[in-house]
Order: structure tokens, then C-alpha cells, then sequence
């Protein structure tokens, strides 16, 4: 680099990308043989900048798939994920009452019967 492009401390002039960029980026990873390594060395980026667009433009696992495209796709997937949500509170109270059971210090010896 020539004398031009520093700034007056020395330090070169930050670049900038585009969101388009950043993902066109990440999707080099994401499809190929390529580590993430590799192909940030052939943009010319630091492997880190490469992993941190990762986690914001990659995909996640389990994902649910594609969002709902229409009003009424979206309400029947709300529709669900309600129906979801009651069956996992009732699970979670029925764990709650059987650790309270189960956590419950027994009495000692056997117990006396009532005449």
C-alpha cells in the first residue's frame, strides 16, 4: 500500500459492505468445500468478520422452515404454535407435581394402619 491510502496514523481506511455482500459471503461457506478460513483469505477478510456474518445471515438449524406467506398460513401457524404451547405448560406442571412427589422425604419405618 502506498502512503496514499493510510490515513495520517498510519491505519488503513475502513472498508464497508453492503448486506448483499455479506451474504453472498456467508453462502461461499455455507455451499463448497471451502472453510470459512479459505474463503475469507480470498476476500481478503479476517476469518473472525467472516464468522460474525455467519451468525447473523446464516440460516439456523431447525428453523421451523419458511416463514408463513399468507394471512391465513400465518394464523394457522399461530393456531399451532398455541396449541403447542398448552400441551408443553401441561407437561411442565405435571413434572413440577411428580419432582414434588418424588422430593418429598418419606416417613420413617412402614406405614401404621388405622383401625
Amino acid at each position: 500500500m502506498n502512503q496514499k491510502d493510510r490515513d495520517g496514523c498510519g491505519a488503513t481506511p475502513r472498508r464497508k459492505f453492503d448486506e448483499t455482500y455479506k451474504r453472498h459471503a456467508v453462502e461461499l461457506t455455507l455451499h463448497g468445500d471451502r472453510t470459512v478460513k479459505t474463503v475469507a483469505k480470498e476476500l481478503g477478510l479476517p476469518a473472525w468478520q467472516l464468522y460474525d456474518w455467519r451468525k447473523l445471515y446464516a440460516p439456523r438449524p431447525g428453523g421451523g422452515g419458511p416463514a408463513p406467506q399468507t394471512l391465513e398460513e400465518a394464523v394457522k401457524e399461530n393456531e399451532r404454535l398455541r396449541s403447542e404451547l398448552i400441551r408443553m405448560r401441561e407437561r411442565e406442571e405435571a413434572l413440577k407435581k411428580s419432582l414434588g412427589i418424588l422430593s418429598e422425604a418419606p416417613e420413617r419405618g412402614m406405614p401404621r394402619l388405622r383401625r
